[in-house]
């Protein structure tokens, strides 16, 4: 069986206004032609995720945090998606992956949730070239970043300079853990990754749409399974140790 992914689902509502939790038929999909085996992550809190506002969420109680690490001991990845909300959950999901040193692959609002960990002065602003940044169709590419070539993304991609799709209307201008390693031509930040991390990768752009036919995107998740399984064989030799112990 390949890696288990764990995907962090996100909050919306339907046709009907009626709030959900979801997750793209592209990010499911995507993991599963890379060769994971995806299993979707659900707050354990009983409200509404998509109507409570940040600033009314209450504090993860004990027994939430040991549901959630308890999912969390099943995976050898951790796929943090796009969205509109980023909540104390998702920070708390993301921190223990990290001592776990479960792999971590956030894109869009993603990215921005990794740039965000273990920052006190939050930081997200409008992009001002909406129409570069923001296309309805992100199946196309929309613009050229820059990768620096001492990256874990250098690494993967091969190049310094490729383009790449994009559906944000905001973008981080400052992250304290983490290394920025691509930015647009208008100087957005487009990739991060975390310090002294094996791998917890950040991109801005959207790779689980265009997997089907971008060599680069194919390249993003390879490597971001290829991590997962290297973490998958660590632990059931770790299990087995302990069956033996």
């Amino acid at each position: 069986m390949g890696p288990i992914i764990g995907i962090l689902i996100r909050s919306g509502s339907n046709e009907n206004d009626t709030p959900m939790e979801y997750c793209f038929e592209s990010t499911r999909r995507a993991l599963i032609k890379s060769g994971g085996v995806p299993i979707f992550l659900t707050p354990p809190q009983d409200i509404d995720y998509f109507t409570t506002k940040n600033s009314d969420f209450p504090i993860l109680t004990g027994v939430e945090k040991e549901i959630i690490c308890y999912q969390l001991e099943q995976l050898d990845g951790l796929f943090i998606p796009g969205g509109v909300k980023m909540t104390q959950y998702d920070y708390f999901v993301l921190d223990e992956c990290l001592k776990r040193n479960i792999p971590v692959l956030g894109v869009c609002l993603g990215m921005q949730i990794i740039a965000n960990y273990k920052t006190n002065n939050f930081n997200l602003e409008p992009v001002t070239n909406i129409n570069i940044h923001y296309q309805e169709d992100y199946h196309l590419n929309a613009h050229n970043i820059k990768i620096e070539k001492d990256s874990l993304l250098y690494k993967i991609i091969g190049q310094d300079e490729i383009m790449v799709n994009s559906h944000h209307k905001q973008c981080i201008t400052y992250t304290k853990s983490c290394n920025i390693t691509a930015k647009s031509t208008d100087d957005v930040i487009e990739a991060i990754e975390l310090k002294d991390y094996d791998f917890c990768l950040g991109v801005q752009w959207h790779p689980e749409i265009t997997i089907e036919t971008d060599l680069n995107s194919k390249k993003i998740f390879a490597s971001f399974l290829e991590k997962a399984k290297i973490h998958q064989l660590n632990h059931k030799k770790q299990q087995k140790n302990v069956d033996i112990a």
